[in-house]
């Protein structure tokens, strides 16, 4: 009974992360679409602007073709959707993109959520495990479907710089995925304040993943 209760927790715990980075993905291609959608009718309201100001389009044509019905209904469609397009954009942007103070879910039990500053004491606890970090400085961005971890970190150089970075983003990653729980992780970016060795110090670097 345990290990099946374990086994549905655990499959459960998949599908949520797999909806959370669909969902993610799907907000940055509305938010792209609606910028380029954007600029393009700006480009079109501008040439038709100029083309009017220069004389190169007919005004009366262009009436003659606003006043047709079938060019009307056809005319009121494209303002319906792009005013769809617009709400839509404003929705992924001020509703599902807002910080939250902390994170949110739901378990057999009831709900848990677990606040930024706990978030931000895991990492440091995390990055405490590793020898060659000297100091961590946590910043975290939570938002409805993801998190983003913002790190400033002095390190030793035990080893190459690049390699002990990757390491630290992969294990703060699954650590957050795994300690926490049922939170996504968009990305890990480590700014690399100091570099300790022997003779002095080095500062200035940063990484994303």
């Amino acid at each position: 009974m345990g290990l099946c209760s374990f086994n549905s927790s655990t499959i459960q715990l998949i599908n949520l992360s797999t909806k959370l980075k669909k969902g993610g993905m799907i907000m940055a291609f509305i938010n792209r679409f609606g910028l380029v959608l954007g600029v393009l009718l700006l480009f079109t309201m501008g040439s038709i602007g100029i083309g009017i100001g220069f004389g190169l389009i007919d005004t009366n044509l262009v009436l003659t073709y606003i006043n047709d019905p079938h060019h009307k209904m056809v005319i009121s469609q494209i303002g319906i959707l792009l005013w769809i397009i617009g709400l839509l954009i404003v929705y992924t942007t001020c509703v599902l993109g807002q910080e939250e103070k902390g994170v949110a879910f739901q378990n057999a039990n009831g709900e848990v959520k677990v606040t930024r500053k706990a978030v931000e004491d895991f990492i440091v606890r995390v990055c405490s495990q590793e020898t060659n970090i000297r100091r961590t400085k946590p910043k975290v961005i939570i938002k409805k479907k993801y998190i983003q971890a913002n790190l400033v970190v002095a390190i030793t150089s035990d080893i190459p710089v690049a390699q002990a970075i990757s390491n630290l983003q992969i294990k703060v990653k699954e650590s957050l995925e795994a300690g926490i729980g049922m939170v996504s992780v968009k990305s890990v970016r480590i700014m690399v304040e100091e570099i300790f060795y022997t003779g002095g110090r080095l500062r200035g670097a940063e990484y994303t993943s």
